[in-house]
C-alpha cells in the first residue's frame, strides 16, 4: 500500500523502503523509530533523517530486507559497520557483523575513529570561545586507547580486557577536535568526512527569552592498515599504538 513506502535521508543519501523493512526487529532502535515508539525528524522535502552514515546504512537496509549480511568483494571496513549495528541496535545484525570479524582478514584492513563536537550558545558568543563544547569520541576500545594522554586524558584511559569492543569517550581541552584532526593526520588517517549540521531554539530554564544556537560537527576518519590484523588483545593494542605514533 502507498502509505507503507517511508522514504528516507540518512546523511544525505536518499533511500526508500517500507514501514514493515525498517520495523522487522521491533526491539531494535529503527524499529522502535518506526512503530512509533520514538519520534522521528523529516527534512525539508519530507524524508524521514537519521544523521548516521548514509553509505554504511546501505548494508544495514539489505539486512534488514533479507536477514542475510551479504557485503561486496573487498569490503573491509568492518568497524564502520559495526557502528552502526550497534547504533541501530539490530542485535542479528550485531552478530553477523560480529562473526564475519572474526574470519581471517586480509592483508589489509582499515580502523575507523568518529570526533563529534557540539558548541552551544546564544546568538551572541556563538562560534566564539564562551559557548559550550561537548566533544565525543567513539570507536574500538584498543583504537581509543592508543591516543597519547594529553589527548584523551591520562586519567580517564579506558580499561578492560576486550579491547575490539566500541565505546564512546567523551574528551576534555581547548580545541581538542582540532588538535586531534592534526594528530591523526600525522598519523596516517584520512578524513573520509567532516559534516556540519544547526539547530536552534529557546532555553526555557532562562528568565529571559533566549535563542540558543547548537552547532554539531561530526569527523569520520579511516586509518588503512597493511598485514595481519593481531590476535591478542594486548598484541593488538602495542601493534596499532606504535604504529600510529610512528
Amino acid at each position: 500500500m502507498a502509505h507503507d513506502i517511508i522514504r528516507l535521508n540518512v546523511g544525505g543519501i536518499p533511500y526508500t523502503t517500507t514501514k514493515a523493512t525498517l520495523s522487522k526487529y521491533p526491539n531494535s532502535m529503527i524499529g522502535a523509530m518506526f512503530n512509533g515508539s520514538m519520534s522521528t525528524t523529516v527534512d525539508d522535502d519530507g524524508r524521514y533523517f537519521i544523521d548516521r552514515d548514509g553509505e554504511m546504512f546501505a548494508h544495514v537496509l539489505n539486512f534488514l530486507r533479507s536477514s542475510r549480511l551479504a557485503l561486496p568483494d573487498g569490503f573491509k571496513c568492518f568497524d564502520q559497520l559495526a557502528v552502526e549495528a550497534d547504533f541501530y541496535q539490530i542485535e542479528p545484525l550485531i552478530q553477523a557483523v560480529s562473526e564475519l570479524r572474526k574470519e581471517p582478514e586480509p592483508k589489509s584492513y582499515c580502523r575507523f575513529l568518529e570526533v563529534l563536537e557540539v558548541r552551544t550558545g546564544s546568538t551572541a558568543t556563538m562560534p566564539t570561545n564562551n559557548s559550550r563544547i561537548k566533544t565525543i569520541i567513539s570507536g574500538r576500545r584498543d583504537i581509543i586507547n592508543s591516543l597519547p594522554s594529553h589527548l584523551i586524558g591520562a586519567v580517564e584511559r579506558l580499561r578492560g580486557r576486550d579491547f575490539e569492543s566500541y565505546t564512546e569517550l567523551e574528551l576534555v581541552g581547548s580545541n581538542i577536535r582540532l588538535r586531534l584532526a592534526e594528530y591523526l593526520l600525522s598519523g596516517g588517517w584520512t578524513l573520509m568526512d567532516s559534516s556540519l549540521s544547526s539547530s536552534s531554539g529557546y532555553d526555557s530554564k532562562s528568565m529571559i527569552s533566549t535563542l540558543l544556537i547548537e552547532h554539531t560537527y561530526r569527523d569520520k576518519w579511516l586509518l588503512k592498515l597493511e598485514g595481519e590484523p593481531q590476535v591478542s588483545p594486548a598484541a593488538s593494542f602495542n601493534n596499532v599504538e606504535s604504529m600510529i605514533q610512528s
